[in-house]
């Protein structure tokens, strides 16, 4: 069963209830998937989640509830640790894995996994890396670094590679092409041509993996990614204009596989404490799926 969701706002004949009774008196969901909704984190009011069952709403608040009864329990992972230091913390997210809460759940992602393997920490997110993409994220232990990072991710300060998997070859090209949503696309899709929604401008520059690193990859048809602009689906939708979509890439085009295989492999950029040079990087013979 898919993905169900609802939004509603608290009625005056809805006075009294119980988070949970309100979640199924409006809903298709019984208290007990109500609560487990609760639980998982996929109920928010007033856009902020909630997890009390208990809890009595005022009339007009609006309500999110979010549930998937295919959600499994919260996965047991370790996630890998490329770099750290006293400002920074950069990981190999896994395939297949959410780098942040969805609508249904606000435990089966990399950040709340993250909060389990180190409590200690205080993580604030600069960038994102989609569901089926691995490789290098960072975060900002100390907020003495968000200011610098987050000039350099959305100016383009940070040169970021990525090691795409086709299934044909492609020679080296750059694709310059504005990307935007597609217009009444289901599911939601970004593209570079049709009906779009706020085309920005977007370039990628696409060459071959150097053989050393080639050596270390599973199968052919490996391209070299160098997004120069940080859209979303950039090099997915740039690799879909040329014919040449990611293999695994199946909202794109691309042929069937057990993932989507696209690797955030270096990220090179400016400390943004000390301002040394910083090369980062998940090799790529770690390139994993979530089971």
């Amino acid at each position: 069963m898919a993905l169900q969701r609802w939004t509603f706002t608290v009625d005056p004949s809805d006075a009294g209830l119980r988070l949970d009774q309100l979640i199924a008196a409006r809903t298709d969901l019984s208290r007990r998937a109500a609560r487990e909704a609760l639980r998982l984190g996929g109920v928010q009011v007033a856009r902020k989640r909630v997890r009390v069952a208990g809890k009595v709403l005022p009339t007009g608040t609006e309500v999110r509830v979010a549930f998937d009864p295919d959600l499994p329990e919260p996965p047991d992972l370790e996630i890998p640790i490329a770099f750290e230091d006293d400002w920074l913390l950069a990981v190999d997210k896994p395939a297949g894995l959410p780098t942040q809460g969805t609508w249904a759940s606000d435990q089966h992602d990399l950040q709340a996994l993250l909060r389990k393997q180190r409590p200690d920490l205080k993580l604030f997110l600069h960038h994102r890396l989609d569901l089926g993409t691995s490789g290098l994220l960072v975060f900002a232990k100390d907020a003495a670094a968000n200011p610098s990072l987050t000039k350099q991710f959305t100016e383009g300060g940070v040169r970021k590679s990525y090691l795409a998997r086709l299934s044909d070859a492609l020679a080296s090209c750059s694709v310059d092409c504005p990307i935007g949503r597609v217009r009444h696309a289901d599911p939601g899709r970004f593209g570079c041509e049709g009906d779009l929604i706020e085309p920005k401008a977007s370039r990628t520059d696409f060459d071959a993996v150097p053989p050393e690193v080639l050596a270390s990859l599973d199968g052919p048809h490996w391209i070299l990614a160098r997004p120069r602009t940080g859209r979303t689906h950039q090099i997915r939708v740039h690799l879909a204009s040329l014919g040449r979509p990611i293999l695994g890439d199946r909202l794109y085009g691309g042929a069937e596989s057990n993932q989507l295989w696209l690797h955030a492999w270096r990220l090179s950029l400016t400390h943004p404490v000390t301002g040394a040079p910083l090369e980062l990087e998940a090799p790529p013979q770690r390139f994993r799926s979530h089971p």
